[in-house]
Parts: C-alpha cells; structure tokens; sequence
C-alpha cells in the first residue's frame, strides 16, 4: 500500500514539474510578445485550485496530472481581438495578432523550457554528486555477444563504438543506440591488474528489435559486477548463527575463490546441507567461519543451499573501488548538464526514429502507469535518481511536443510555416481538419502506450 502511495505522490510531483515548466515556457513568451494569456492551467478536469492576477490570467491546478495548457486570446476564435490596460500601462493582444515569428517562439518555448529544465537537473546531479557503478564484468551469459567477444568476469569494459564508457550507465546507453540494428559492435576492454587492451568486433542482426524483457546489459551477456558483499542477514538463519555480519566480503567457500555475489550464489547453492568453512574479509582481516549451509527446494523438487545473507542493493553499499564517482564544480556541472542533456536527446531521437521505420517494436513505449512505477522507483532511490527521472521524462516530453502533429506544438510550428510560404492565413476549415486528425492520432498513441502498460502488468 506504501508503494502504490509512494508511486502515485511521485507520478503527480515529477509530472507537476514538467509539464508545468513546459506551460511556463509558453506563458514566459507570450507575455514578453505582450500577448493576453487568459488561463494557465496544470492538470485536466476540475479545478482544485483557481486565482486571477491583475492583468485578468486565472492560474488553476487541475485534478488529473496528466497534461496542462495556456490558453490565450483569440486561439478558440482567429477573429476575436481585444487589448487591455494592466496596471502598467501595457497593452495585450491576441495570439493571431501577435507576428509568425512572435508566434513561432510562443509556440517553441515550451519544448525549450524542458530541455533547459533537463540541463538544469543534471547540473544539480552533477554538483551533489552521482555515484555511478564502474564497468566491470560480473557474469558473462552463455552464447552470447558478450561471450563471443571473449569477455569474462572482472574484464572491464573501456568503449563501444570507440565511444569511452566510464560507467555501467554509459555502457547501457551506448548499446541503446545500436538497438534494432544489423551490422557490429565493437567492443574494447582490459583484463584485471593489466594495461593491455583487447578489442572484438560482434555481429547483430536486427539487435533486440522487439520489446526488451530485461536490461539492454543483460541482453548483451553482461551482468553488473556485484562484490560478495553481505547486505543483511537473516534472522535465526545460517548466516546469523555462524556470526556472519552486514559489511562482511567472502573470500572463500571452502577451497574456492569467491569474486562476485554471482559465484558465491552459484558456490553456495551447490552445496546444500553440507558444512563448510567461509574465510570473510572483515575490517581489513580475513577470518574464517565455519557454517552449515541449509536447504530450500527450487521449482524443479531439487534441493539447493541457502545461508540467508541478501546482496547489497544500492550504489551507497557499493565499495569505494568499484565506483565512478563524478562530482564536480559550477562551470564543469553547467557543461556535463549540457552534455548530458544532448546524449539522451540524441537517444531518444535515435529511438522514435527506429519505431517509426519498423526497426523496433513499438511495444517498448510506455504510458502513464509505467511513468507512475519508474518515479516510485527512483523517488526510493534518493533524490539523485528522482532529479535523473525529471530530467530525462522532461526531455521526452520536449520532443514528443516537437513531432509535426497538429495540437502539439511541432504540428502548430509547421501550421506557422505553412502560413508563411503561404503568404496569407490558413484557412479555418483547413486547420480545423488538421486538428481533428492530430486529436486523433495523439488519443490512438495514448490508448496505445496504456495498453503497453497494462500487457507489461499482465
């Protein structure tokens, strides 16, 4: 009950933050062009709140936080007209009134205000502080690309493409620009203790082109590396029993070296109600423990052993020595944010471009209630991986807002333009029709991504 509260107070936080930025950057501009903006709304349906200011904008929050709009004057009515005298004296005038080029900037400057609200998030990361996981190899899949590139555990990835990765994310992004394709991917990485590099080549055909049912890492044969780091342990278990305590390394299980949480899994499921002798780094020593390794059943009947010890979840558990640690200055945060802010935007392009051409499944968007359960989910992360969940929800929102549909802002940019070669308005029948079918297609996106979500649910 905690989560789906959790998730739902996130969803109207982060969508509140976006989307009213996004309205914001409309209002800034028509009010600089002196443009009378009757209504500022965030939300749909009833108003929960409503004020009017001195100039006669009524501000109100609506009860469902899936959109918002500034509605200014003339836009129901291309004919209506009026000025009016604020307080200071500054005549207002309507939308159609103002010039093409006032009103293309109107029009533009919401998706702006979102990529300047993405550039802003990372720039706030970035001088907190982000701990990112370093790229080194926990596990290898069998048969696969990873495998074929003759990686192995504790390998450490330096680039794909040529394109240096310094951490797990960089190495996710980078493979997430190859989704969908056929061709290779070259990978470049270095050995434990060794400066020496070696570099594969992997063929793809048609990579991951349908929905992704795991991680874009995973599906390459990688798993992050985890150290056998005991997180906590288990009441009246094994562990507890043998003293095994949180912040304990294993080194050994019995005769075998232990490096990954993988391996000590594997060990340690191996050998069910047997005993054995743990050797476990503990403030700097090593020590030995003896334990008896209990059993569970698994799926099959087969019993399997079991210590009652969990992994370490989260990069603050995580070992100094296998973190990339990025924090940094003003000057150097503002120009990561920029950085930043570019990569995923190209991401994004890169990924709708593969949509539209059939080169990846459309069953990967996602809609509100996947929106809903990726905010609840970085909002217990920390405010880190929330601030990270704003910037890049508001720089999809910034270029779902840029496609040429009519009644999002790229359709009005190209209805603007058109008037321009056009030498003369649009006719109302025209625009009309082409708001009708831009209503549609956004509706028929909608039910889409929420029917993605509810299959994902199912």
């Amino acid at each position: 009950m905690s989560s789906i509260i959790l998730n739902i107070v996130s969803i109207i936080l982060l969508l509140g933050v976006i989307i009213g930025i996004h309205e914001l950057g409309h209002f800034w501009a028509a009010r600089k062009f002196k443009v009378h903006v009757i209504r500022f709304k965030i939300g749909f349906g009833k108003s929960l709140f409503s004020k009017f200011d001195k100039r006669g904008t009524e501000y109100s929050i609506g009860i469902l936080p899936l959109g918002g709009y500034v509605q200014m004057l003339g836009e129901d009515n291309p004919l209506q007209g009026k000025e009016t005298d604020s307080n200071d004296k500054i005549k207002e005038i309507s939308y159609p009134q103002a010039s093409l080029g006032a009103r293309a900037i109107i029009t533009a400057a919401g998706p702006i205000a979102n990529f300047v609200l993405a550039v802003v998030a990372y720039f706030l990361i970035f001088m907190i502080g982000v701990k990112d996981v370093a790229p080194i190899v926990g596990g290898v899949s069998d048969q696969s690309l990873a495998q074929q590139a003759g990686i192995e555990v504790g390998d450490r990835i330096i680039s794909i493409d040529n394109k240096k990765i310094n951490s797990l994310k960089e190495l996710n992004t980078s493979l997430a620009l190859r989704i969908g394709e056929t061709g290779s991917i070259l990978v470049n990485y270095k050995k434990p203790n060794s400066d020496l590099l070696f570099s594969k080549s992997v063929l793809i055909n048609n990579w991951l082109d349908s929905e992704l049912d795991k991680s874009i890492i995973s599906s390459f044969g990688i798993n992050p590396f985890i150290p056998p780091v005991i997180s906590s342990v288990q009441e009246r278990s094994p562990a507890e029993d043998s003293g095994l305590k949180r912040g304990d390394q294993i080194v050994t299980v019995g005769d075998i070296e232990i490096k990954t949480w993988y391996e000590l899994v594997e060990e340690i499921s191996s050998i069910p109600e047997v005993n054995t002798i743990l050797r476990v780094e503990r403030n700097g020593e090593v020590i030995s423990v003896p334990i008896y390794v209990s059993s569970v059943e698994n799926d099959l009947g087969i019993k399997i052993g079991r210590i009652g010890i969990s992994r370490i979840s989260s990069n603050s558990e995580m070992p100094e020595e296998f973190l990339v640690i990025t924090k940094k200055g003003p000057i150097e945060a503002l120009i990561l944010g920029f950085k930043e802010t570019y990569n995923f935007t190209i991401l994004i392009l890169d990924s709708i471009g593969k949509m539209i051409s059939g080169s990846v499944s459309p069953e990967n968007i996602g809609g509100p209630i996947q929106i809903a359960v990726l905010s609840g989910s970085a909002a217990k992360a920390g405010l880190v991986s929330f601030i990270g969940m704003i910037a890049l929800l508001s720089i999809n929102l910034g270029l779902i807002n840029l496609l040429p549909i009519p009644i999002l802002d790229g359709g009005q940019l190209v209805l603007i333009a058109a008037e321009k070669v056009k030498g003369s308005p649009l006719s109302d029948s025209f625009i009309e029709f082409a708001y009708r079918i831009g209503l549609l297609l956004v509706i028929g996106l909608m039910v889409f991504a929420v029917y993605n979500d509810i299959t994902r649910i199912v």
